[in-house]
Order: C-alpha cells, then sequence, then structure tokens
C-alpha cells in the first residue's frame, strides 16, 4: 500500500487542516475536574469540495462530475472561396470585307472601228450592207479605290448605249481583260440586238477572279447593217461602253479599306466543382491581350455579360489597337457580381464578347486578307469571392487549433470513471451542410496518450450568416470516449478539416462566415477506488500558556474520544498522530499514534448511491505520559486515512455526501484551592 499525499482525495474522503483549537484561561477551582480539549469539530460535504475545483461540479440531482471545457479557435471562411485560374486563347477572323464600289468608268468606240468602209462613205448615204466585228482591247480610267482584288462576291456590268445609225447584234460579246497583264479576266455573251438610241446592260458574277484596277474591254459581234435602207454615214459616230463592279466583297485586297466590323462569342470554362448562382467577386482580374494580327488599326470593345456591377450594368470597355501590334489590358473584378447561366458542375462558363471594328483606311491602301487574324488571351487569375451562393463541390477548411490546457485535480487519476461524455458545441454561420473531420489527441503528464476521432456532418446554418448552434456527442456508444478520459488528459490537441458542399444543396456562404465552439467533456463520479494511504495537512495545536503551566502541575491521566459519521461510499481506517519536532515529520517521526480506528462505510442503495450514514464512536485512554503530549508547544497533529477501495466496483457519489468527525480529549486535574 503506497502513500499519496493529496489535496483533493485527503479533502474529498476525509480530513485536511482539521486540526486547531485554543483554549482560554479557565476560573481556578478548588476541587479535582475533567478538562476537555477539543480537538476536532468538522463536516465535509462534496459540494464544499466541488466549489474548491474547478474541474468539479454537479448536476440538479447533486451528482458529481468531473468537466473540462475550452473555446475552440473560430475558423473563418476566409480566402477558401476561390476558383483556379482560367485562361484561353481565342482568335477572330477578318473574314470577307467589303470595298466600296469604285464607280462606273467609260469607252467609246467609233463606227469607223468597226466598219472599215466608213471613212470612205463619210457624208453620204448609201446601204450599209451587215458586217461582223471586233474592237480593240478599249481600256479603262483605272479604279482608284484598289489596285487589285480577289472577289468573294461582286458583280460587273457592261452597259452598251448605241448611238450609231444602224443596230449592233446579234449576238454581242463583251470580254473583260486585264490591261497590263493582258489576260482575259471575263467574257459576256449576249444573243441580243442593240438598236440605234438604246442601252442594253451585259453582268457577270465575278466571285473568286482577281480583278487589277485597270481594265480594258473589248466587244465582238455583228451589225445587220442599215437593213437595205440608205442611210447617212458619220465615220465619226460611236457607240458607248461603261464597266461597273457592285456588290463588291473580297477575301484578299491591296485597296483602300472601309471600317469593317467582325464579332465573336467565346466562353471560359470555370473547371472547379462549384456552379454559381451569384457570386460577389472580393479579388480578381482578367488580363486581356490582343494580339493585332490584321493590317488594321481597329477598336476592340468587349463585354462580359456575366458580371455586373454594384450599379446593375454589364462590364462592358474598350481599347485601340494598332495594327500589327499586341496590347494588353486588365480588367479589375473587385465588387463585381458574377451572374452565369447556370450549368452543373465543371461546365459553366463565363461568356465572352468581342468586337472589332477597324478604322478606315482614308487615302490610304492596306493589303488586306480575309484570313487576317485578330487573337485574344484571356486569362482570369486570382479570383476570390466575398459570397457565393449556388452549389458548392467539397471545400475545405483546416483546422489547427492551439493546444488546450485542462487543469487536473491532484489525484485525480486514481479514479476510473464508468461513464464519460464529450460535447462539441458549434456555433456556425455557414448556409451549407458541413462536414466536420477531427483528431483529438488527449496526453497526460505521465506520457499517455489516447485519441478520439471524429466525422460528423453539421446541418446548414437556417439563415445565411445568422449562428446556429449545432451539438455533436460522444459518448460510449459511438466512440472510445472512456478510454479517451481514462488517461485524464491534461493537453488536448485537435486537428482535421471542415468540408463544406453538397452538389444538390444550393446555399449561400460568405468569406466572413465562420465555425467555433466549446469543447467539453464531462464524467460523473462513478469510479473505482484502489485501495491506499493519504495523509491529511498537518495542523497546529496551541493551549493558552497559564492553562498548560496548571495542567502540568496537576496533571494525571486522560482519554481521547472520537465519533466519525460517514456518509460518503467508501470505508476507512483513521490514525491519528502528534509531533512537535518538525511539522514535515509529524507522520514519520510521531510523539503520540492514536488508533488505527474504523470509519465503516454507509449502507447503500440499489443505484450505488448513500442511503444511510453510518456512525462509529471510539474511546482510547491515554497514560499520564501520553497526556503530556498535548501540553508540548509547539504541537502538530496529522490525520492518517487508510481507503479501503471499491474492490474493483463503481461507486457513485452526490454533493450532499459527506464526513463528519469529532474528537476530542479528557485530562484529569487535581485543582486545590489555590
Amino acid at each position: 500500500m503506497t502513500q499519496s499525499s493529496s489535496v483533493f482525495l485527503a479533502g474529498m474522503l476525509l480530513l485536511s487542516s482539521i486540526f486547531g483549537c485554543a483554549l482560554e484561561k479557565p476560573s481556578a477551582p478548588s476541587w479535582d475536574v475533567d478538562v476537555a480539549i477539543p480537538l476536532i469539530s468538522k463536516v465535509y460535504t462534496m459540494a464544499e469540495i466541488a466549489d474548491e475545483e474547478d474541474a468539479i461540479g454537479s448536476d440538479s440531482t447533486g451528482t458529481l462530475f468531473f468537466e473540462q471545457s475550452s473555446d475552440l479557435d473560430a475558423y473563418t471562411v476566409g480566402d477558401q472561396l476561390d476558383i483556379d485560374d482560367m485562361n484561353d486563347t481565342f482568335s477572330m477572323q477578318l473574314g470577307t470585307f467589303t470595298i466600296d464600289a469604285p464607280g462606273a468608268e467609260f469607252v467609246s468606240v467609233e463606227l469607223r472601228e468597226i466598219y472599215p468602209g466608213a471613212d470612205a462613205l463619210h457624208g453620204q448615204t448609201v446601204i450599209i450592207p451587215g458586217f461582223n466585228f471586233a474592237t480593240a482591247k478599249k481600256p479603262m480610267n483605272a479604279y482608284d479605290n484598289f489596285a487589285y482584288v480577289v472577289i468573294e462576291s461582286g458583280n460587273i456590268t457592261i452597259r452598251v448605249t448605241n448611238n450609231l445609225i444602224i443596230p449592233l447584234g446579234s449576238p454581242i460579246t463583251v470580254e473583260v481583260w486585264d490591261t497590263f497583264a493582258d489576260t482575259l479576266i471575263v467574257t459576256i455573251s449576249n444573243p441580243i440586238q442593240i438598236d440605234p438610241g438604246t442601252t442594253s446592260s451585259f453582268s457577270k458574277d465575278l466571285a473568286g477572279k482577281r480583278l487589277p484596277n485597270s481594265l480594258s474591254i473589248r466587244m465582238v459581234g455583228a451589225s445587220p447593217g442599215s437593213g437595205g435602207n440608205p442611210v447617212l454615214v458619220d465615220a465619226s459616230s460611236r457607240y458607248d461602253m461603261s464597266g461597273e463592279i457592285s456588290e463588291l466583297t473580297a477575301s484578299e485586297a491591296l485597296a483602300k479599306v472601309p471600317s469593317q466590323t467582325v464579332s465573336n462569342e467565346d466562353f471560359v470554362t470555370i473547371s472547379d466543382s462549384v456552379s454559381v448562382v451569384e457570386a460577389v467577386v472580393d479579388n480578381g482580374m482578367i488580363l486581356l491581350q490582343v494580339t493585332g494580327g490584321m493590317p488594321l488599326d481597329a477598336w476592340i470593345r468587349y463585354e462580359l455579360p456575366d458580371f455586373i456591377d454594384m450599379a446593375g450594368v454589364v462590364l462592358v470597355d474598350s481599347f485601340f489597337v494598332r495594327r500589327n501590334t499586341n496590347v494588353s489590358n486588365t480588367i479589375n473584378l473587385a465588387n463585381f457580381t458574377l451572374r452565369p447561366q447556370m450549368a452543373d458542375f465543371t461546365q459553366q462558363q463565363i461568356r465572352f464578347r468581342w468586337r472589332a471594328r477597324t478604322i478606315d483606311t482614308g487615302d490610304q491602301m492596306a493589303l488586306v486578307r480575309a484570313t487576317d487574324v485578330m487573337g485574344a488571351a484571356f486569362s482570369v487569375r486570382d479570383m476570390r469571392f466575398a459570397s457565393i451562393t449556388g452549389k458548392l463541390g467539397q471545400q475545405d477548411i483546416d483546422i489547427s487549433q492551439d493546444d488546450i490546457e485542462f487543469d487536473i485535480p491532484a489525484d485525480l487519476d486514481s479514479i476510473f470513471f464508468e461513464t464519460a461524455r464529450l460535447e462539441l458545441v458549434l456555433n456556425t454561420t455557414i448556409n451549407f451542410p458541413t462536414n466536420i473531420s477531427l483528431t483529438i489527441e488527449g496526453q497526460n503528464e505521465k506520457g499517455g496518450v489516447s485519441y478520439l476521432s471524429v466525422n460528423e456532418m453539421i446541418e446548414a446554418a437556417d439563415q445565411p450568416g445568422v449562428p446556429s448552434t449545432r451539438i455533436i456527442i460522444l459518448d460510449q456508444q459511438n466512440s472510445n470516449i472512456n478510454e479517451f478520459i481514462s488517461i485524464l488528459p491534461n493537453l488536448v490537441k485537435i486537428a482535421g478539416k471542415f468540408t463544406l458542399g453538397d452538389p444538390d444543396w444550393i446555399g449561400t456562404v460568405t468569406k466572413d462566415d465562420f465555425v467555433d465552439g466549446v469543447v467539453k467533456i464531462t464524467a460523473p463520479f462513478s469510479f473505482r477506488l484502489p485501495a491506499q494511504t493519504i495523509d491529511s495537512d498537518v495542523a497546529d495545536i496551541e493551549i493558552d500558556e497559564d492553562v498548560r503551566e496548571n495542567i502540568i502541575k496537576h496533571l494525571a491521566n486522560g482519554a481521547f474520544f472520537t465519533e466519525v459519521t460517514n456518509h460518503l461510499p467508501i470505508g476507512a481506517t483513521v490514525e491519528v498522530v502528534f509531533g512537535d519536532l518538525d511539522s514535515s515529520l509529524v507522520f514519520e517521526q510521531p510523539l503520540l499514534r492514536i488508533g488505527p480506528f474504523g470509519a465503516a462505510a454507509p449502507t447503500m442503495d440499489q443505484e450505488g448511491y448513500v442511503r444511510t450514514p453510518k456512525v462509529t464512536e471510539f474511546t482510547f485512554d491515554l497514560t499520564e505520559e501520553q497526556m503530556q503530549t498535548f501540553l508540548r508547544t509547539p504541537l502538530y497533529s496529522g490525520v492518517r486515512v487508510f481507503l479501503e477501495g471499491t474492490n474493483n466496483q463503481f461507486i457513485k457519489v452526490r454533493a450532499s455526501d459527506f464526513i463528519e468527525i469529532k474528537a476530542y480529549t479528557i485530562i484529569k486535574v487535581n485543582v486545590n484551592g489555590d
């Protein structure tokens, strides 16, 4: 059996600082008298003991329990509301472009050029017979708005106005030639006759043709002559031809290019597990880099219809790009609201609409092709949200709790708890279901280690941003809490994570949302106590000096009386010791040892609580020499309690349980008449 110097159990189960009294000088009778010196009169209740220990409390039934609690750090969502950077590249091809219609150019052909006898008959009235003719290539004035053009679509119209005195045709063929290359571009044939004083048109689709700005026209055909009628021949009379290009679009041109407009709608995919209904941007930017691969200056106008400013206006802006140069533009998204079109996880997109409007080249010509491309590198960077409403996949918040220190009463490690309970009282403002996964490590001063695991789903806060309390309970039904509490941990470490999100839940979460709370461990005092020895604190006994001298002169013998009322659920054996040398040596080198005497266990009910107390009285006769001990100064006293233990059985205590100790000594004194 070992000895333990315990403040807690010594107070809880018996005696602590219980000796100490002062006897005033009595009046002096002239007869023999028994002098009673009180030593002990004290009641110790479990309620008093519990009040002295922060770790011990009682419930409404009076049941005592061990309790430790500590606040948990607050964990905010903070910068967890982010999405991965998004990068994409887009291109916008100029495509078919327009060239201003160059207008009509004219040539004339005189009669002498198609009828060789005209000059000889000039001024005469004769019958002109029918004949065939082919004119020379007649160059028109050069078009001034292009050097050449590869036509995507467009028409050339040749108009022939017959100012001759004879018809032209039928048939008539008009040829359009490249003046400088002397190559045939297009041929137009028409089985018509153009009578004097009338105009006829010849049209041809030029799609796919490369058209220079210098064209020549040649006509091949026949004339029926004057039809047998004499006519006045004018060799200088003529017919006129005009060539006009209309509805011109080009795939390539060296030309004066009017303003062109081209636009695209592109999409950037949000790859994260999030489906946003609405999200307020706390921080983030879009870096838009446009590569001006077109040989034309242009204004770029972009629109992000999914981003709305605080006034409810869609994000729109524009910037200038000089031909064949690159321009970067940074878009600050802070305080914008993102409202994309709904889609499943990893399929939601941010729309990017952009339009290039080129600048008219004026009098300058530019080499332009339909395949000219303008590129855009679109990067969404450092996107964090102040709030998100929508669906969330798993978003983790790491938990790194400061170590929690518990104040464990001395000698509580002698107690074994039959039941225990751990409560996590959590306050959450997160409007999403949250899974909490924790590892709770307990350590005691002896190196003992035990672990608890928590893996629970916390219901969403009832209203976004308004704290709701959720309680997680670990007991012996769902955890190893009994094993955990059995080591009486004075240091607790908590680590783990909160995981937000539910793919079927639409909720709201903000960066300021938090989870905090309290961890509380309770264990009712149903315990097993091994047999052991406990020493009380040492106390002083003081007797008035005059009284001591009179007693010394007349001292005979005496007795030691004690009464113990035990309402604690355990029996004990008590020994009282006295000493005068050194208070620290009272138990090791006592002058007087009284006992041991037993304090029997009381009667218990079926639930294990004390039903009726056990009262035990003891009387010990003392010799005159033993009685001399009480007259020494200084005089120290102590109580040694031998606890019987609970034989491996659990016992229970209430705050009303107590032990009452009364003790006094009777000294027989012969008093004379002085």
